[in-house]
């Protein structure tokens, strides 16, 4: 059964820009999921895997842009958080890809990691955000 995943106000950091991609990251994950409650094919399911890849990069882009823009004293720790979920989420992918796990543990991976990294290194870049000039 898939995972009910909506926005709602404590996914938020209080910073447009970073909120309006959290919002999209959360929509892909949700699209995962419910392509596993509907049990599409693999070779669907992976070209959505992949989608969530290259949105996961862009949006780890953007939001380190915007510490680098901002002097963000703990840019190097959030830097290597998110290359560390670059990583994890590839191998992830590739044990799904060759049945080394299944689908469901992939998205239950992708919604603990949203919920976790949101809730803590997020929500701290976004109060330092709030208190620039």
């Amino acid at each position: 059964m898939a995972i009910d995943i909506q926005w709602c106000k404590k996914f938020g950091v209080g910073h447009t820009d970073v909120d309006r991609e959290h919002q999209l990251f959360l929509d892909l994950i949700r699209n995962v999921s419910e392509a596993l409650d509907r049990q599409e094919p693999k070779d669907w399911c992976l070209r959505l895997l992949r989608e969530v890849e290259k949105y996961v990069d862009f949006h780890f882009f953007s939001e380190e842009n915007l510490m680098l823009k901002s002097g963000y004293p703990e840019y190097l720790e959030h830097q290597k958080k998110h290359a560390e979920f670059l990583v994890s989420l590839s191998e992830r992918v590739q044990a799904y890809a060759s049945d080394r796990i299944n689908l469901e543990a992939v998205v239950v991976f992708l919604f603990d990691w949203f919920v976790m990294h949101s809730a803590q290194m997020d929500k701290k870049l976004g109060k330092f955000l709030k208190e620039q000039p």
